[in-house]
């Protein structure tokens, strides 16, 4: 990941800073240089600019002398955060004004907002676009450094060269390594400190004493990012839905139900709304029933049942409801009965096969991805071979369609064969799979025995037949 941004580290590295100003340097270098460390991916990588909402704070200047009374506001440049916590500021300065070396007038300001009780930053980043310097506000403390002697300072032309220790330093994934780093050395002076032998053991358990509320408070945030990435995915679905007008969204009912809504839905909805005669559109939803892929029967069947609800007309009611009686435990055709159990063979080779090569390969590559991906969206083996799952149905399909009915049963008799010896070794596969990588209700149940069983339960979902456990006859 430390070379991702490569190319912008290289268009930076041939910026011009003669005769520009502060704002020159925030804009061009500084802006983009917090790009490539990270921030901004994310609401938890924000950075804080001078003149933002909360930006500013009071300091009491200078404090140290006696009987300072002034309250001024002050706004640090950038203060750069990780989930609300600040760990570094940054102060620009204009490349006319500031030359470097940079002196002590040039850093107190900012080591004050690094040790100011609001901020509490370790690090002090002092830049003129030409040059920038890296100070650690707490190195004289525990550390023996002289707080004005920069730990790391660089050129903006040699970016490339110094990349790698300025984004160990002080990017959103590794910053913490450093400072951890300096911790043990903190940890180490105040042990020493005492003629307790017990005394290190008892300094670690009172470190530790927020362990666990640490984690579950991490826990909890982890799962609301979840949350939230799920919603502005299906925020994002919307969005296209309601872009589209109903013959657009008619033929994208070719596509497995999502959660929570469908294109069906969207299209009975949106063919009401301009205008559209129920009876044609239920004609329009039904009148190749029987040649149509899975996917499309299972829209087709949430369409049938929000037009059922949505119109005024008795008859076409009555036909909506008839037509969802007559398919809901019926045998499905041959042709979907074939392309079910393609869909379910594939499944099960694809677990026993592709699944563990995935694992491996995917559990590689989160050692070097960010936390937000290792954490919270993390690759799994199904959402890697789903894509192409439906990419060989679709193609499967067609060429399904095109045989006779004599094909389609010789056909569907090697594929029953072909999964029936891969059966038992599948079900102990599955057993075992993770939650990310079992899919509820996934392809290897669809057209179990020659019927659908998602039938039944889109009425039951939806509400046009009552579920058994809401039925309060079904229990007396």
């Amino acid at each position: 990941m430390v070379f991702t941004h490569i190319a912008s580290l290289r268009q930076l590295e041939r910026l011009d800073f003669s005769g520009k100003g502060e704002a020159y340097v925030e804009s061009m270098y500084l802006t983009p240089l917090l790009a490539c460390l990270g921030y901004e991916a994310h609401k938890d990588y924000e950075v804080i600019r001078h003149g933002d909402d909360g930006s500013s704070f009071k300091l009491k200047y200078p404090p140290v002398e006696k009987g300072a009374v002034r309250v001024k506001h002050y706004n640090p440049d950038y203060i750069p955060t990780v989930r609300k916590k600040a760990f570094w500021v940054i102060e620009a300065k204009s490349p006319r004004e500031v030359q470097h070396p940079f002196g002590p007038e040039h850093l107190v300001q900012g080591l004050q907002y690094c040790i100011h009780p609001e901020i509490q930053a370790k690090y002090l980043v002092v830049s003129n676009g030409a040059f920038s310097a890296v100070y650690d506000a707490y190195g004289s403390v525990f550390l023996g450094k002289d707080i004005y002697e920069p730990i790391l300072e660089f050129r903006y032309s040699e970016l490339t060269r110094v990349w790698p220790e300025v984004y160990e330093l002080l990017s959103v994934e590794k910053l913490r390594t450093r400072i951890e780093m300096d911790l043990k050395v903190m940890y180490d002076k105040l042990a020493l400190s005492s003629l307790d032998k017990y005394y290190p053991a008892e300094l670690l358990r009172k470190i530790g004493t927020s362990q666990r509320e640490h984690s579950q408070q991490i826990e909890k945030h982890v799962n609301r990012l979840r949350v939230e990435g799920m919603d502005q995915d299906r925020a994002a679905w919307r969005e296209e839905m309601d872009s589209l007008d109903a013959s657009a969204i008619y033929i994208r009912m070719d596509r497995p139900l999502p959660p929570g809504g469908s294109e069906g839905q969207y299209f009975v909805q949106k063919s009401l709304a301009d205008g559209g005669n129920a009876k044609e559109i239920l004609a329009q939803l039904t009148h190749d029933f029987d040649q149509q892929c899975i996917f499309r029967k299972e829209q087709t069947f949430v369409a049938v049942c929000i037009l059922h609800q949505l119109t005024t007309d008795a008859e076409v009611r009555a036909a909506a409801l008839a037509f969802l009686n007559r398919y809901k435990d019926a045998d499905l055709p041959l042709l979907n009965q074939v392309e079910c159990a393609a869909l379910r063979l594939l499944r099960k080779v694809t677990i026993l096969a592709l699944y563990p090569p995935l694992r491996a390969m995917i559990a590689d590559k989160l050692q070097f991805a960010p936390e937000l991906v290792r954490y919270v969206q993390p690759p799994t083996a199904l959402s890697l071979s789903y894509v192409g799952e439906l990419e060989f149905h679709w193609r499967t399909f067609e060429k399904l369609r095109s045989l006779s009915g004599s094909e389609l049963k010789s056909l569907l008799d090697g594929l029953l064969k072909a999964e029936a010896a891969v059966e038992e070794e599948f079900k102990t596969a599955r057993s075992k799979l993770s939650n990310s990588e079992a899919q509820i209700c996934g392809f290897e149940f669809y057209g179990m025995d020659g019927k659908h069983y998602a039938f039944r339960n889109i009425l039951r979902n939806l509400g046009v037949e009552p579920r058994a456990d809401r039925d309060i006859r079904a229990h007396p």
